[in-house]
């Protein structure tokens, strides 16, 4: 069997790229949108120059018409690329055989090749940033619904992996949409800086554009929808660095939801679970099991994407005004770390929509720590009688001898006659009673979720219909015959 298309990367293998890509983001970073995104960006050069006279009218309108990727020859400019070495010059020369001489020489008039790359990187970096911020929108929303329909449920809380105190399950998912609402701010300062166009020149110095440097910028800028940027940033990364670090962050959120969902689906601890259908299969020998296998996919996705964030920083030391070896790096992160946070996030939209949540578990394991969350309450109870200190050492007493005896801790409490003996028994009872010891719990929520819903309010997601490929079909048209080559 000849395989006539390699797909030797995770996020593109016909089999598995589920799991760490989308078919939407998967598009983004396609070869061919690419490399007509490119020529995008040159038109929008051409365009710009013909407004303010720079070129001539005729020629801008000759190169928007030809540059078409599907009337370049692909080998040609795929064999190109592997004999000359360089990225660009190979589809800029098919682009201009398809254009007559007077217009061609106006092609690429006065911009160096990391000008349109840069831009054309900026076109796809706001393509990712508005899959992104549609769905942390739906995320958010999941999450309020979720904090508001489990605002009074009653759970055991932990720290350390013990049984520390009662909370509320609502309260959990508040603390999950404050970080998801604090990745919000942080998404909407990153597309301020790094929504950028590049239109410098060879060293920064925008000479080839001569007096009309800043309103050529300005106007270009403006075509395509990015903002203007004060100097070059062809050897200054940050940008970069910001992005894939706020990705990792993003990401980094996502995982600590998921981690959390997979530790409380423990068999022994059994109070949530990610969704589960009929069909799904834990292991080809325990017929029995319900792995948390999405939980388990997007930590992974973290990891990986935490990963790629080094290489921002990496990029960020460069040589002198040029230098692509941070760039070269860029074609690497920025599309796996988009690839990869899209799954991610496609997967928490779709755990928590359909999160189980195992009610009875949560309420027997309260039930079964009722009297140990309990002690704090007892303490402060106990306080005005005894002195707190004497009170702490009294509860750590009894509950280091229920740990060594196995004997109830509540029988112990009871039959004290130091603690017994200061409260009636109903008192005693209502102590230890967890529910009562929730604090301000509820209330935390609720105001969590209205800053939430304004913070929805506020938002104003880009819309996603134009965001596919108008060439689409033509692009398929354009890889099976590749493929077939």
């Amino acid at each position: 069997m000849v395989c006539k298309s390699l797909r030797s990367h995770i996020v593109d293998s016909r089999f598995y790229r589920s799991g760490y890509s989308t078919e939407e983001s998967r598009r983004i970073f396609c070869d061919f949108r690419r490399l007509q995104r490119w020529l995008d960006v040159e038109t929008a050069l051409a365009k710009s120059q013909a407004t303010l006279g720079i070129i001539p009218l005729s020629a801008s309108e000759e190169l928007s018409q030809t540059a078409k990727l599907t009337q370049l020859d692909l080998h040609e400019i795929r064999s190109s690329i592997s004999s000359t070495g360089h990225s660009l010059m190979p589809l800029l020369s098919a682009w201009q055989k398809t254009t007559s001489p007077e217009s061609a020489s106006y092609a690429h008039f006065g911009a160096t090749t990391q000008d349109i790359q840069d831009t054309a990187q900026s076109l796809e970096i706001k393509e990712v940033l508005a899959i992104v911020e549609r769905d942390l929108c739906q995320i958010i929303k999941e999450l309020i619904v979720l904090a508001r329909r489990t605002r009074s449920l009653v759970m055991v809380g932990r720290s350390h992996g013990q049984h520390a105190l009662p909370t509320t399950m609502g309260l959990k998912v508040a603390v999950w949409l404050d970080e998801m609402l604090r990745n919000g701010e942080r998404l909407r300062e990153c597309k301020k800086r790094v929504l950028v166009s590049q239109l410098f020149g060879g060293v920064g110095t925008m000479a080839a554009f001569g007096d009309r440097s800043f309103e050529l910028l300005a106007e270009f800028s403006k075509r395509l929808k990015l903002s203007a940027p004060r100097t070059a940033w062809h050897a200054s990364r940050d940008r970069v660095a910001e992005l894939l670090s706020f990705m990792a962050i993003l990401a980094g959120t996502l995982g600590k939801i998921a981690n959390e969902i997979c530790q409380l689906a423990r068999n022994e601890i059994c109070e949530l679970e990610e969704p589960f259908h009929i069909g799904k299969i834990g292991s080809s020998t325990m017929p029995h099991k319900r792995n948390p296998e999405l939980c388990e996919q997007i930590v992974v996705l973290s990891k990986l994407i935490k990963n790629q964030a080094s290489s921002g920083f990496d990029g960020l030391i460069n040589e002198h005004e040029r230098d692509y070896r941070g760039v070269r790096l860029e074609w690497v992160s920025i599309p796996e770390s988009s690839v990869m946070l899209c799954s991610a996030l496609s997967l928490v939209k779709a755990i928590l929509k359909n999160l189980i949540i195992h009610e009875n578990h949560i309420a027997a394991n309260l039930e079964k720590s009722a009297c140990h969350v309990s002690t704090e309450a007892l303490m402060f109870g106990l306080c005005s009688k005894t002195g707190k200190q004497k009170a702490y050492q009294l509860l750590y007493d009894l509950s280091m001898k229920a740990y060594s005896s196995n004997e109830p801790f509540q029988k112990l409490v009871m039959e004290n006659p130091e603690i017994a003996g200061q409260f009636t028994p109903d008192e005693l009872t209502e102590l230890l009673k967890p529910e009562n010891h929730i604090g301000m719990a509820p209330k935390i929520t609720e105001r969590t979720i209205i800053s939430a819903e304004e913070w929805l309010a506020a938002s104003r997601p880009e819309d996603l219909s134009d965001n596919t490929c108008p060439l689409a079909d033509k692009n398929m048209e354009c890889t099976l015959r590749m493929e077939a080559g």
